[in-house]
């Protein structure tokens, strides 16, 4: 899975929203709290914490 893919996913989830903090993370979370956190690499490695 890519990291657009990821946030693709993730975007389709309902209710939920989109932020990037804490040195570039893709943020998702409902009603203000995170359930999902994601980041590449250079090399394109995915790293996703729930």
């Amino acid at each position: 899975m890519t990291l657009a893919e990821y946030n693709a996913f993730c975007a389709a989830l309902p209710a939920t929203s989109h932020v990037v903090q804490w040195g570039g993370a893709d943020v998702w979370k409902v009603g203000g709290k995170v359930f999902a956190l994601g980041r590449d690499d250079a090399e394109g490695t995915l790293f996703v914490s729930f």
